[in-house]
């Protein structure tokens, strides 16, 4: 009982909140766009305020300019492993802005800027967590991982790196703005691209035309009837599959035969999917109305679905942290978006919940904003996390 209020007192006296929104406003200021900039003034700067509280951090470079983050806290005595992640990078801001989307503005108990909720104000709580440990003298067993990626907003080249590593830990803990409430699943996302092929012509003279639109036309019906079929084959947590057409480009010039189609296809994924099982589902859907040499069937992107038990040990050691911390409960849900989780759920084999301050509803919006309450919240959650997962086995 008296190691475990000392504890709690060793968090009281070193967690200031004026601190964490501190570190969170200098990443909002660190500009991170994607694809418009990189992710290396964001990666410099949090490894060197990590090695200013005697932390190391390693820049992992993905690409040129585009770093991950890499820091290893060790426990007292050993024990298991727990990642905390987030990503550094940020969709562009745009200029429909009311203020600065890159000064970290504090108004009325929030923090604006790009990055605020998506997810710059995760890291930094998760960064903070860390500087708080480290002051304490890690009192966990095992080891605590900090690992920040680039480019999720775009291509995963962060987290495809990340699979060449051996990095691996028992648990992971991303980030991701839910309000602070535990997502255990989301659905995955594949996109695809298809192109019909016809020859180009005048239109007032060509008599039997070869047109790419008529070919799409036949393919974009029957992609709609899969689509229809899709929305039957439902997980209990997750609700249904689906497949969208989104977009369609096709043709040169008002009087001229197209000799070219294209539309991209938006398809959400069930656990109990596969890559190849989708891909041939959808080239067997085209091929009933499309020869083999009249098109091409491309997929651009796949990221697949991820899950954990509701009672597994993570998810209830993030409650009782929450239950530490906070009076209000936290819910467990689904993640509506599709996030980087099945990198280490799926290809790591690494238990993954989704949990961290901000609002999905701020993504990618103008004037983007988080709650300082739950910024200092999270990161309190994340130290208490810490302790209550990383411990000797039978602890």
């Amino acid at each position: 009982m008296n190691s475990l209020r000392s504890i709690q007192e060793g968090i009281t006296a070193n967690f200031h909140q004026d601190e964490v929104i501190g570190i969170l406003r200098e990443l909002i200021q660190k500009q991170s766009e994607n694809p418009l900039g990189t992710e290396e003034e964001a990666g410099r700067y949090v490894q060197a305020l990590l090695a200013e509280h005697g932390i190391k951090a390693e820049l992992s470079w993905a690409a040129p300019k585009r770093p991950n983050v890499i820091a290893r806290l060790q426990g007292v005595r050993p024990g298991p492993s727990m990642i905390y992640n987030g990503h550094l990078d940020v969709v562009p801001a745009g200029n429909q802005w009311s203020m600065d989307p890159f000064a970290g503005i504090v108004q009325d108990g929030r923090v604006y800027g790009r990055g605020a909720a998506d997810m710059k104000s995760g890291v930094a709580a998760m960064i903070y967590a860390a500087i708080v440990l480290q002051r304490m003298g890690n009192p966990f067993a095992g080891e605590l991982i900090l690992f920040f990626n680039a480019d999720e907003e775009r291509g995963n080249i962060g987290m495809k790196h990340f699979l060449t590593t051996d990095l691996t830990a028992d648990w992971a803990v991303i980030s991701e703005p839910t309000e602070l409430n535990i997502c255990i699943a989301h659905r995955g996302v594949s996109r695809y691209r298809i192109q019909t092929l016809g020859t180009p012509g005048h239109a007032a003279v060509v008599t039997n035309p070869d047109n790419a639109i008529y070919k799409m036309n036949k393919i974009i019906h029957n992609l709609e009837s899969l689509g229809n079929s899709l929305r039957q084959r439902v997980d209990p947590l997750l609700g249904s599959a689906s497949l969208n057409v989104t977009q369609i480009h096709g043709g040169t010039a008002p009087n001229i035969v197209p000799g070219s189609c294209v539309i991209e296809i938006d398809r959400r994924i069930l656990p109990s999917e596969t890559y190849e099982e989708i891909l041939q589902e959808i080239r067997e859907c085209v091929e009933e109305v499309a020869d083999v040499s009249a098109y091409e069937l491309e997929c651009s992107s796949y990221l697949a679905a991820s899950q954990i038990a509701p009672d597994h040990p993570l998810v209830k050691g993030v409650e009782q942290a929450n239950n530490l911390v906070r009076e209000q409960a936290c819910q467990v849900k689904i993640f509506e978006a599709t996030c980087e989780a099945p990198f280490f759920s799926v290809d790591k084999d690494i238990p993954t919940v989704v949990f961290g301050p901000g609002s999905l509803s701020q993504a990618h919006v103008n004037d983007e904003y988080v709650e300082i309450a739950e910024v200092a919240d999270a990161s309190r959650i994340f130290v208490q996390l810490a302790l209550q997962m990383l411990r000797e086995q039978g602890e």
